[in-house]
């Protein structure tokens, strides 16, 4: 019996992964993903770019009922033959890709007060702790990364009962979710990804989150007029400098924001940008090579 899928993948250096990804899709692959070769830190391009290693695999999702040899000789014919040699192949179920992926997510404690927790387990978390239970599907955001760790530890120490607060970037919905657990009233989740209001949806209703409580928007669509009490944004440390000038117009007066995604040599470049616009910084975390910029809009 045939595999249900086969991975296909070149090595390849920066200057040509744009080449492979489209000779990859014309031979059939019904997704196309970059992957890291080594251990080479990629810092954060500016916004609309994409972050590359020096050397890139480029892999190719196809169907596995495809002939691997009609693959590679399409490719053949589509990319210089010192391109392909560096390829490599290999065939499996999708029992074997759902293990593979969910092996890589396991209940993790954060913080003092919470526990991400697949929604595919048992709930393990302790009586002390608040279970959030993800399934992030096509979205980022499980907890694992310093990123979320560093704003979901920040959230839990912040008093948000009975407020309103933004998730810009909301990708999995992590942060919002956590927001509403620890008592907010009220989360709209902003994302230019229409998957991401999905999956922050999906592990909404995974929670028991009121539907009522929590507004999802594509960013084009976020009311200019909204104002909350506070934001959260896990994004690129370029966007969130690019973006300052308008998240921040939607802090109230007194309202307090936190900010990731951002390399520890970064944060000073965020914190000028929000200090620029009008807002005051409080707050450096790190961890890792990561760091969190938080503060307050002044009164």
């Amino acid at each position: 019996m045939a595999n249900e899928w086969q991975h296909l993948w070149l090595d390849v250096s920066c200057d040509d992964v744009e080449a492979t990804e489209d000779a990859l899709l014309t031979a059939g692959a019904l997704s196309v993903t970059l992957e890291e070769l080594g251990d080479e830190p990629v810092f954060e391009p500016l916004a609309g770019e994409v972050p590359l290693w020096a050397m890139t695999r480029v892999v190719g999702l196809f169907d596995g009922d495809m002939s691997p040899a009609a693959i590679v000789d399409t490719l053949h014919r589509q990319l210089p033959p010192m391109l392909l040699d560096r390829l490599g192949h290999s065939a499996f179920d999708e029992d074997d890709w759902v293990r593979r992926t969910q092996a890589d997510f396991q209940a993790m404690p954060v913080g003092e007060r919470l526990m991400i927790e697949p929604a595919w387990e048992e709930s393990s978390a302790p009586p002390e702790r608040l279970p959030i239970r993800l399934d992030p599907g096509l979205a980022f955001g499980t907890g694992k990364h310093e990123t979320t760790r560093l704003c979901l530890e920040w959230l839990e120490t912040q008093g948000v009962s009975g407020q309103h607060w933004l998730d810009a970037g909301c990708g999995s919905g992590i942060l919002a979710i956590a927001a509403l657990c620890l008592g907010a009233e009220h989360l709209d989740g902003m994302d230019i990804d229409p998957q991401a209001l999905t999956a922050s949806r999906g592990n909404a209703e995974l929670n028991d989150i009121d539907p009522a409580s929590f507004s999802l928007y594509l960013a084009k669509d976020y009311p200019a007029d909204r104002l909350v009490d506070g934001l959260l944004a896990n994004i690129l440390a370029p966007t969130l400098i690019e973006l300052a000038p308008t998240l921040s117009t939607h802090l109230k007066p007194g309202a307090r924001f936190a900010l990731s995604g951002i390399l520890s040599h970064q944060a000073e470049a965020v914190a000028a940008a929000w200090q620029a616009a009008g807002c005051q910084v409080d707050t450096f975390r790190e961890m890792g090579d990561w760091a969190l910029v938080a503060g307050h809009r002044p009164a």
